[in-house]
């Protein structure tokens, strides 16, 4: 937000250096009235995520909580696990491939 609010200045600087001293307040008062703008919308933007984070946090709280969720999470963990137990007990069985590779030896 900075580099906008300068290039706008340094703008408003080479505009002015060929205007009267009435258009050069004109314009002075027009980039105050922007800058000002700006900064209200910047500080309004940032309360509202604030309440809106606020509120995320508030309902991922309730979730985390809810007895449901805890189980259906248990039950995601268990199923995990037996998978992993699956795969690597697959992973440790002899394949027909290496069945013949062993009888070969």
């Amino acid at each position: 937000m900075r580099t906008i609010v300068s290039a706008a200045a340094i703008g408003f600087a080479l505009a002015l250096a060929a205007c009267s001293q009435g258009e050069q307040d004109k314009a002075q008062a027009e980039a105050n009235q922007a800058a000002s703008t700006v900064k209200e919308n910047a500080v309004e933007v940032g309360n509202e995520m604030e309440v809106n984070l606020d509120k995320a946090g508030e309902e991922l709280k309730e979730i985390t909580s809810d007895p449901e969720v805890k189980e259906a999470a248990g039950k995601a963990r268990e199923a995990l696990g037996e998978m992993g137990s699956a795969i690597k007990d697959a992973a440790d069985e002899d394949t027909p491939a290496d069945g013949a590779a062993a009888q070969k030896k």
